[in-house]
């Protein structure tokens, strides 16, 4: 790593702060919340799913902007499916391997996804981000997803703890 220390150390926090917004933009999702959800993208975000569409029929295709990306493809494809009351969830995710490419206030990142999808169906992935920075922070600006392997998941007396009520208890 060449460059001053100020360099290097500046380096460090912009790869600290795109993790970041990539781990918010899991747990956003795991805890269906919107608000948060949509904080990760700019205004102008665009996001293409491919490799979803045998699992939930219309659902490849590309969405643009904050608002599409969020009330056209993630709430009404995740509310679709979840059933927190009854201990069904529709999402949870586990993000590993991401690689950052970091060019100014640009990045872009490929990343492995692991999915358990409404308590039927496993899917493994990959993301692969466009990110800018941001007055506030990092945000997603282009946003690929891509299912690499699907497979369907026999379970009986599935239940538990939704990530919004582990969000909710008292920190340890």
């Amino acid at each position: 790593m060449a460059g001053s220390i100020e360099e290097r150390v500046a380096r460090l926090e912009d790869d600290a702060a795109i993790r970041r917004t990539w781990c918010d933009y899991l747990f956003g999702l795991d805890a269906l919340d919107w608000d948060g959800l949509a904080d990760v993208f700019t205004e102008d975000a665009g996001l293409e799913m491919v490799g979803l569409e045998s699992y939930q029929p219309g659902s490849d295709r590309s969405y643009r902007g904050r608002p599409s990306i969020i009330e056209d493809f993630y709430r009404p494809v995740m509310e679709a499916t979840a059933a927190p009351a009854r201990g069904q969830f529709y999402t949870g995710h586990h993000g590993t391997n991401m690689k950052i490419e970091l060019e100014g206030d640009e990045a872009t990142t490929l990343a492995y996804f692991f999915e358990i999808l409404g308590n039927t169906q496993l899917l493994v992935g990959t993301y692969q981000h466009r990110m800018r920075r941001e007055p506030d922070r990092w945000r997603i600006a282009h946003l690929r997803i891509a299912i690499r392997y699907r497979a369907r998941i026999e379970a009986e007396d599935f239940g538990g703890l939704s990530l919004a009520e582990v969000r909710a208890m008292a920190g340890v």
